[in-house]
């Protein structure tokens, strides 16, 4: 039953062979850099992600997010113009700024120097026989990195995520963007609640 109903989603998604659906991932609320704010440094993102499909050339797993293939046929998502760890990076700085954060690239004085792993940057089309006669597909998108945060000699660990669904009916690269879109928002909830906690659990405690 699992492999008749992979095989009507490649049906939906191609005629033949592999083809590959570019998409766009956006940044939310894009806001200038603080002039002030404590400094918050970004190292450029370490793409651990396993390998989602071998079809994907040795060149081209940088950007590829995942997709639907089976017995040569199918879609394989990509990101549109940049990696999928570099897009990570423009996430995490726009939420630290949004944060009240001043983004660099390189610590002048006193800063938190942030060190990143990119673990999951996927969307994927589960197949599920009774949402598929519902047409209530669903694209589930995931972020995952773990992030060493550094400052004044004290390391603190911790792992931002997140999670975006959505239902479609038809496999379009809109759809794709709109799970994407969602766990972004999510993931850069994450990350503003974790460097929070870090941000409080890094102040001196209270005398008594």
């Amino acid at each position: 039953m699992k492999s008749i109903i992979t095989l009507a989603l490649l049906l939906l998604l191609t005629g033949c062979g592999i083809r590959t659906e570019v998409v766009r991932v956006n940044v939310p609320d894009i806001r200038v850099n603080p002039e002030q704010g404590p400094v918050v440094v970004v190292a450029p993102v370490r793409d651990s992600r396993p390998v989602y499909f071998p079809e994907v050339a040795a060149a081209d797993r940088a950007k590829n997010i995942a997709g639907v293939v089976r017995q040569g046929n199918g879609v394989l998502v990509s990101v549109e113009s940049t990696t999928a760890a570099e897009k990570t990076r423009e996430i995490m700085i726009q939420a630290l700024r949004n944060m009240g954060y001043r983004t660099a690239d390189r610590c002048e004085a006193s800063c938190t120097l942030l060190e990143t792993s990119l673990t999951d940057f996927s969307v994927k089309m589960p197949a599920n026989f009774f949402r598929m006669v519902s047409s209530t597909q669903q694209m589930l998108a995931d972020i995952s990195v773990q992030v060493v945060a550094r400052r004044d000699g004290q390391t603190r660990t911790f792992t931002a995520t997140g999670h975006g669904a959505n239902i479609f009916q038809v496999p379009s690269r809109e759809n794709w963007e709109i799970a994407l879109e969602r766990a972004v928002k999510s993931f850069s909830s994450s990350l503003q609640q974790s460097m929070s906690e870090q941000d409080t659990a890094a102040q001196p405690q209270a005398q008594d």
